[in-house]
């Protein structure tokens, strides 16, 4: 039977569509904006007219799957898409949520996010066991853990519902671009941005969308997964020197001193900066068999896409 994606226009979603259609599945993809998902059509998948926000539209997408990705989120930092965040986050993952037990699907994998993986006092890498203790993060990260909160309710309720937690995905195709993305692109064109004082997990984003795959097939109902590396928790100077080796570019310099790059974190045009996106992928590694491929191929092969497609110069 089919599986439905959610977001499947967008970095993660367009890769965990492209997996699917390649091991035969039937699937199906709810786009905002039909030409958006053209390619997808072209390679096989049914494309739906649709917005999670509206739930007859979700409904209509989900009747006779039997599996649901639900992909899709808003990312910004802008104060004006505060609303927006919420609308999408929070009341289009109980459209999800609510469509999909409707109609008795088998397993319903839910997206969230590292970053609604608490922190810990002392540091320590946080795994699945860390309660959400982010309240001063950002708009997003709290829209996100309140749609969590929606897709735990529904699990403890009787609901096939698995959640999974990916970290930065790194990877070719991130066209719009993520937050990953483009702190990529902008050491590529030689900007300094802030970086989490406490290290960043990233991750190949093939091996997170394999990771959705083992989820549904293998995952606990009501369990929660966190999708990286075990190797990847790079701290400012190791992300630097990986991304100097793949791009053949010195890394930017920092325009000032330690505070000022606190406060730029803050107020920049990246929004809050988070301490620490840091993450223990163990559960994921040992229940799932979550891929764990060559973390510096994956930044390698990122660097060349966007190169060869004109965001470096910024013609994207």
């Amino acid at each position: 039977m089919t599986a439905l994606v959610t977001g499947a226009t967008g970095f993660v979603g367009r890769h965990l569509a492209r997996l699917l259609l390649s091991q035969e599945e039937p699937v199906r993809v709810l786009a905002r904006r039909l030409h958006a998902a053209d390619f997808l059509a072209e390679a096989g998948a049914e494309v739906i007219s649709g917005d999670v926000t509206r739930l007859g539209d979700v409904a209509a997408a989900v009747a006779g799957c039997r599996v649901v990705y639900h992909v899709a989120a808003a990312y910004s930092t802008r104060p004006q898409d505060i609303g927006w965040l919420y609308q999408v986050n929070v009341r289009g993952t109980l459209n999800v949520l609510l469509a999909a037990r409707g109609a008795e699907v088998a397993r319903i994998v839910h997206v969230s996010t590292v970053g609604t993986i608490g922190r810990l006092p002392d540091g320590t890498i946080p795994d699945e066991s860390v309660p959400f203790n982010l309240w001063d993060g950002s708009h997003y990260v709290r829209s996100k853990y309140f749609g969590e909160l929606i897709a735990r309710a529904m699990a403890d309720a009787g609901a096939p519902v698995v959640i999974v937690h990916p970290t930065a995905c790194v990877g070719p195709e991130d066209v719009k671009p993520s937050a990953t993305g483009r702190r990529l692109l902008a050491f590529l064109r030689g900007q300094w941005v802030p970086y989490p004082a406490g290290g960043v997990n990233f991750v190949p984003v093939e091996d997170v969308v394999r990771g959705m795959v083992a989820a549904a097939e293998r995952g606990r109902v009501g369990e929660r997964y966190i999708l990286g590396h075990a190797r990847g928790n790079l701290d400012e100077g190791a992300y630097l020197d990986l991304m100097a080796r793949v791009s053949g570019q010195p890394a930017p310099k920092p325009p000032r001193g330690k505070l000022w790059q606190r406060l730029l974190g803050r107020g920049s045009r990246y929004g809050h900066l988070p301490q620490a996106l840091t993450a223990d992928p163990t559960r994921a590694i040992r229940e799932l068999g979550m891929p764990q491929s060559d973390l510096e191929d994956a930044f390698a092969r990122a660097v060349a896409w966007f190169r060869d497609n004109g965001y470096v110069e910024g013609n994207r």
